[in-house]
């Protein structure tokens, strides 16, 4: 979430850059240009589509500045810009084939407990998201969620946005967001739990 103060220096760049100031825009470019490029790498995992879609946000806000009307924050309006650059560029690729969601979420008996017990493995991520085959492993799993809990899992996991900035972005209520992060972590943490436990396992051999 943006510091009243960062809020404040893009509300002073929105309408520097409004009255035509090129150095504004070289700013905003500056502050903005990795954030664009990290949300669209982790939507596509692909340099080139990632760089592609920097390019065209960028523009986009160059072009569309007058088209701000301040009614929720600027980093916001970046971020829905991006994300609809993104699924441009990914509606124009092959379609992945998704696994339903409901196919690998744990299953429930009749008196409402689990019939699978699932491994949290939540606490192993900061040390395992330094490892690059962890990434990909995560990447491969996260790429197989559908498009409504895919977003919302990287805009709150990945990118560390906000409960109530990822509901600002996507204009959804609270309750809708913390649904959809649930769904998804359930659904990453069935898909990756036999990997995790491998991890830990190899990690008791090691003490």
């Amino acid at each position: 979430m943006p510091t009243q103060e960062e809020k404040e220096q893009d509300d002073l760049l929105v309408r520097d850059m409004k009255a035509g100031s090129h150095d504004a825009f070289e700013k905003i470019v500056e502050s903005y240009q990795r954030k664009i490029y990290a949300l669209a790498f982790n939507m596509t995992r692909n340099q080139m589509d990632a760089q592609d879609v920097t390019q065209e946000v960028l523009l986009s806000i160059y072009k569309k500045i007058d088209t701000f009307q301040g009614k929720s924050a600027f980093s916001s309006w970046v971020y829905r810009i991006t994300l609809n650059a993104t699924y441009m560029k990914l509606r124009n690729k092959k379609k992945e084939q998704y696994v339903p969601l409901d196919d690998i979420l744990p299953s429930f008996n009749g008196t409402g407990f689990q019939t699978e017990k699932l491994m949290d493995w939540s606490d192993a991520t900061d040390s395992l998201l330094f490892s690059n085959e962890t990434r990909e492993i995560i990447g491969k799993a996260v790429d197989q969620l559908p498009e409504k809990e895919k977003v919302v899992f990287i805009l709150r996991d990945v990118e560390g946005l906000s409960t109530e900035k990822v509901s600002e972005i996507l204009d959804l209520t609270i309750a809708a967001v913390k649904s959809r992060l649930h769904r998804a972590r359930l659904f990453l943490r069935k898909k990756l739990s036999h990997y995790f436990e491998e991890y830990q396992a190899q990690g008791d051999k090691k003490k």
